[in-house]
This record gives C-alpha cells, sequence and structure tokens, in this order.
C-alpha cells in the first residue's frame, strides 16, 4: 500500500480526491451558512416561502440600482431587464423599453428616497413608509416594478439562486454530516500526500520535484501573484453570475486549488529533503551578506593583527613617541572640534606638549634600560648590572631591586651548583669506597662456595651471597651513573649511528630472555638507514635498560613492540608493551629516581633505569617520553636525523 501511494498514480488519487473532498466541504460550508440564517428558517418554512425571500432581497439590488440611474441621470439602466419606476402617487417615473407591453409584473419593490435639496443622499428600502428622514431632508418613496425576460442574466442568476436553494432545502438534514466527512476525507488525503510527495516506491531516499529547483519564496511569490491577479476576474465573473459564468468561477476555485496543493507538495518534499530554508532568495541573500560581513571581519581582524604585530616589533621608545603624538594630534582635534579657536588656548596646548613630550621620552628611555636588565636576567645573564645612572625615585629603585635580583640568583645558581658537585662528588667517594670491599666480598664468597663441604647448606650460603653482593654492585654503578647523567659530567663521545642497527642489535641480545618471559618481539624499520648523533655506548645503555623493564613488568603471552620511522626530520624509535601490573602513576611518576612499575616491589630492579635512560637521551640531544592508556605502556625515543 505504502509503495502504491508512492508511486505517481497513487499520488495522482490522492491529489485528485484531496481537491473533490475540499470542493465538497467548501460547498457544504456554504449550505451550512445559508442554513443557519434566522431569517430564513430552512426547519419550520416551506421552501417556496425561503425561496421568495432569499430571490427577493437579490431582486432588491436590481430595483436599487435602476432607480438610483433613473433619478440621477434620467436613462435606462440594466439592458435586457423590463422595469418600470412610480412615485408615491402612482405616476410613472420611468420605464425602461417594452415596460408598456407587460400586463404582469414579476417583482415590485418599494425604496424610500432621501433628498437634500435637489442631491438624492440616501435610497434604502429598510425604512417605514411614512419615514422622514433627518431634519433638513426630504423623502419621497417609489415603487419599481421588474420582469427578468428569459435568456437575460438577472434571469440565470435568479435561476441559479433557485437552484442554490433547492440544494440547501434537499440536503438540510444531510448537509452537516457531508460537511465532516468531507473534512474528513480532506485531511486524511492532505496528510497521506504529504507523506508521499518526495518519495518513490521502493527506496527511502527523497526524490525531489522540478518545482523543487525554484526557490520556495520565489514559487510562493509567483503563486500570490497569480491568486492576486484571478481576484478581480472572478469578482467581474461573480457579478452577472449564469451557468456559464459559475462554471468559469468554479474552475479558477479548482485551478487555485490545484496550485496551493501542488505549493504544498513542494513545501513537504523540501522539509523532507531539509532544503526549505535553504532554498529560498532570502537565505540567499542573507548567506552572501554574512559572507561578506565574515569576509570583511576578517578583514578587520588581519589588518588589526598586522597592525598589533608591527606595533609589538617596534621599540619601545618608537611606541611611545608614536602614542604621545597620536594623543596629541586626538585632543588637537578634541579642541577644535569644541570650537577653541582662542589663541592663548592653543599657545598653553603646545607649550604644555613641548614640557611633558621630553620628560616623557626621559621616563620611556629609563623603562628601556629596565626592560633591557629584565630581558638580561631573564635569559640567564647574571653579570648583566641595569645601568641606573640618570634614575629618580621608583625608577632607580627598581633598578636597583633588578641588579640585587641578579646578584642574588647567581649566589644561589653556585650554591646549588656547588651542592650538586659535592653530591656527585659525595656519591662517587662513597661508591668507590663501597666498591672495594664489595668485590672483595664477591670474590671470596665465590671462593667459599667452590670449596669442598661436608655441609650443603653453606655452599647455598655463599651462592645467596655473591647474588646479593653483585646486586648491590649494581645497584652502586647505577647510582653513580645517574648521578653523572644528571650532572652531566658524563663523557659522551658523539658520532653518526644507524639507528636500524640498535633495533636488530636489541632484538638479538633479547632474544633468549623475551622467550623466558613469554613475550613475542616484534619489530618494524624502514629499509633506507636512518642515521642520528649519538654515543653508540650510551645509546645502547638506553635500549638495555628500556627492554629490561619491558622483560620484567610485561605481561606474559603479549607482543612486545620496537619500530623505528622518521617524522618531520626526527628518527622516532618507539617502544610499546602491555604491562602486567595495573599502571596508576603518571608519566612523569614514572621518569623520577627510584619508581618502580610494581608497587610491591616483587621484581629485581631499583627504579633508575628509565631516570637513566632520559638522562643520557638528553645527553645526545635526544628526548625520552612515556605514554601510559590502561595497561599499554609506550616510550618513544626522538632524536635528530642526520644526512
Amino acid at each position: 500500500m505504502k509503495n502504491f501511494i508512492r508511486s505517481t498514480a497513487g499520488k495522482t488519487i490522492l491529489f485528485i480526491i484531496c481537491i473533490i473532498s475540499f470542493c465538497i466541504f467548501a460547498g457544504s460550508m456554504a449550505a451550512s451558512a445559508i442554513l443557519l440564517q434566522d431569517d430564513l428558517d430552512f426547519y419550520t418554512r416551506s421552501e417556496e416561502d425561503i425561496r421568495r425571500e432569499y430571490l427577493a432581497d437579490s431582486v432588491r439590488g436590481y430595483g436599487y440600482d435602476y432607480i438610483w440611474s433613473a433619478l440621477q441621470n434620467d436613462r435606462e439602466y440594466g439592458s435586457g431587464n423590463i422595469y418600470r419606476i412610480k412615485d408615491s402617487a402612482g405616476t410613472t417615473v420611468f420605464e425602461s423599453a417594452g415596460a408598456a407591453g407587460v400586463k404582469k409584473w414579476d417583482y415590485t419593490c418599494s425604496y424610500n428616497v432621501i433628498r437634500d435639496g435637489e442631491n438624492i443622499t440616501e435610497i434604502s428600502y429598510m425604512f417605514a413608509p411614512g419615514y422622514t428622514g433627518p431634519e433638513g431632508t426630504q423623502t419621497e418613496q417609489y415603487t419599481v416594478e421588474l420582469n427578468f425576460p428569459e435568456g437575460s442574466a438577472a434571469a440565470g442568476k435568479l435561476e441559479l439562486l433557485g437552484r442554490v436553494i433547492h440544494i440547501a432545502w434537499v440536503m438540510r438534514y444531510t448537509v452537516f454530516a457531508v460537511l465532516a466527512a468531507s473534512l474528513l476525507i480532506t485531511i486524511c488525503s492532505f496528510v497521506a500526500l504529504m507523506s508521499a510527495s518526495g518519495r518513490r516506491p521502493d527506496t527511502e531516499e527523497i526524490c525531489p520535484g522540478p518545482l523543487n529547483r525554484i526557490p520556495f519564496d520565489l514559487l510562493t511569490v509567483g503563486c500570490m501573484g497569480i491568486g492576486i491577479l484571478a481576484v478581480p476576474i472572478a469578482d467581474e465573473i461573480v457579478r452577472d453570475t449564469d451557468y456559464v459564468t459559475f462554471l468559469i468561477a468554479g474552475m479558477l476555485c479548482v485551478a487555485g486549488l490545484n496550485v496551493l496543493l501542488g505549493l504544498c507538495m513542494s513545501a513537504s518534499a523540501r522539509i523532507k529533503q531539509r532544503t526549505f530554508i535553504k532554498n529560498t532568495v532570502i537565505f540567499m541573500c542573507l548567506k552572501w551578506c554574512w559572507n561578506v560581513l565574515c569576509w570583511f571581519w576578517g578583514l578587520l581582524v588581519r589588518l588589526h593583527n598586522f597592525n598589533m604585530t608591527l606595533i609589538r616589533n617596534m621599540p619601545l621608545v618608537s611606541k611611545a613617541v608614536l602614542a604621545v603624538l597620536g594623543l596629541s594630534f586626538a585632543e588637537m582635534v578634541a579642541l577644535l572640534a569644541a570650537g577653541s579657536n582662542n589663541e592663548r588656548i592653543m599657545i598653553m596646548f603646545f607649550l604644555e606638549k613641548i614640557i611633558l613630550i621630553p620628560c616623557f621620552i626621559y621616563f620611556v628611555l629609563c623603562l628601556r634600560r629596565l626592560q633591557a636588565g629584565g630581558a638580561a636576567l631573564a635569559a640567564g645573564d647574571l653579570a648583566y648590572q641595569t645601568d641606573t645612572r640618570g634614575m629618580f625615585w621608583d625608577l632607580r629603585k627598581h633598578g636597583d631591586n633588578l641588579n640585587s635580583i641578579a646578584r642574588g640568583m647567581a649566589v644561589a645558581v653556585d650554591e646549588r651548583t656547588k651542592s650538586e658537585r659535592m653530591k656527585a662528588q659525595l656519591i662517587t667517594n662513597v661508591s668507590h669506597d663501597i666498591k672495594t670491599p664489595l668485590t672483595s666480598i664477591i670474590n671470596y664468597a665465590s671462593l667459599i662456595s667452590q670449596e669442598p663441604a661436608e655441609n650443603e647448606k653453606i655452599k647455598e650460603y655463599s651462592e645467596v651471597l655473591v647474588r646479593q653482593s653483585v646486586k648491590l654492585k649494581r645497584l652502586l654503578e647505577d647510582l653513580v651513573e645517574a648521578s653523572r647523567a644528571s650532572s652531566g659530567n658524563m663523557e659522551v663521545s658523539m658520532a653518526p649511528c644507524d639507528a636500524s642497527v640498535f633495533i636488530t642489535q636489541a632484538a638479538g641480545e633479547y632474544e633468549e630472555k623475551l622467550n623466558a618471559s613469554q613475550l613475542t618481539l616484534i619489530t618494524k624499520h624502514p629499509e633506507k638507514k636512518i642515521m642520528i648523533m649519538a654515543d653508540g655506548r650510551r645509546m645502547w645503555r638506553i635500549f638495555d635498560n628500556l627492554m629490561n623493564n619491558i622483560c620484567k613488568y610485561a605481561q606474559p603471552g603479549t607482543r612486545v613492540y620496537l619500530t623505528l620511522e622518521e617524522d618531520a626530520g626526527n628518527a622516532v624509535i618507539t617502544f610499546k608493551n602491555t604491562s602486567r601490573d595495573e599502571l596508576d602513576m603518571s608519566e612523569e611518576e614514572l621518569l623520577e629516581r627510584f619508581t618502580r612499575g610494581d608497587a610491591s616491589r616483587n621484581t629485581e630492579g631499583n627504579g633508575l633505569g628509565l631516570s637513566i635512560a632520559r638522562s643520557m637521551a638528553e645527553l645526545q640531544n635526544g628526548t625520552l617520553r612515556v605514554f601510559t592508556d590502561g595497561d599499554l605502556f609506550k616510550a618513544v625515543l626522538t632524536f635528530p636525523a642526520v644526512m
């Protein structure tokens, strides 16, 4: 059923049903309006009485025109009709051609004519006989007798009105049911037609018709123009109503309904296609105006940015001079606009500028020296001293404060550098002092484990002693290395290196250890060489620390990715793995010293691996960043690529 309604035949049938039902509804409304007139009373009076009274009202209109024309112009009006006008004494005042041979008149109407001197002010058949009219006027009574020959326009109109009364009389009980049914059918067919507009069978795609190419407001204005032109034509037709003219008027109404319904269908299709507003001339004009405004606003913004950039790049003195000249010019324009033509005022104005401008320039020059001192401090030049000669009051005090800050910062930096150097030296000396006896412990523990002993526990204890001593020795070495790397005291021999060699070397060196941890390594690097400036020994230590972390903290049975790629002139090396433990720390916390991936510290390690790797990467002009996303851990090494 839905496909049939969406077809051309279905839409045509709905269109016709909607037009016919609406015409029936309009006719029923007209009939209801006639039936509900209190003076006709269709439900208590006979059809003949109602028809005679209804037609009499129309006949009075003809009589009004005839008596007005006769008394005013003394000429015959309304060719084709026969009539005679008599005054209150029964004397014939005017009669049309053929009135002398009439033996019986079909209609007789009485009128009161009110005169103000020789001028007729009003003609009415509503006043009772004997009405005198307003004061100062004269009232005359006239009678108009009328006959309408067959074939005349008036006879056709009266016959048509009689048929209308007959139809209303016949349908006086059923017209309201017809009215309700036609209204229901009109609404249902209209809704179905609007729903099917723009649709085709077996598809939900909107298929607009050819009218949709015309802007909707332009189409609406065109339809309204046709309707406005049709109104006077229909009015002229209805004035002399007969069967033919009534048929023409009906056809015009149906054509108007067709145009209106087609406009509604086009609106429905546009709404479904979401082009109801966009496909209008008004929207297009507004959009064009908006685009012009946006372009103009963008031009203003670009001009503003250009001016601000120009002003920002200007020296401070130039900015100050430009500002003073601009303010002075604006002040002078304001004085002239206010009508201040007094010579004394203008002389005082120029004297004021002669005094204030040098003071202002002096102030700006002092600010420039203070600005230079602040810039030097920001750049780290702690030896710079701001020249305060010639400064007064707060300017000199501010310059002295800048010099004091520079001296204080220099002392603080020296103290911190000395402290860091002492820490590094302390760690190095303590580590060296501890390593000497620790080496002896390791050696003698190894010798004990090799000596024959009756008690097997001695051998086991010596192995534990050796293992823990080695672990302690590795911790001391890491501490020393971390201290040197963070303080910059580590020697780095930079040389061109092929970054893909480190990928291949890591895959080979850690193959056995990865298999023991049930991890699968997947490497990826481009065929062409990506060269970087690095220290091969320090670079391998970075890879060693990162791969050790993967073996210790990665989830068994997962894959590990080690990739190399070139991005924006940089060599980017990425380590990715799935963490065994929950990563509830931020990226910065993971890179801090003594931070472990497992909070329970069940695995080997001291939490220095990532910190040492980052420090070594920075010593080689590279960066190390770590990222976490759930259980995914990613470490990214970035080094500038060289040709």
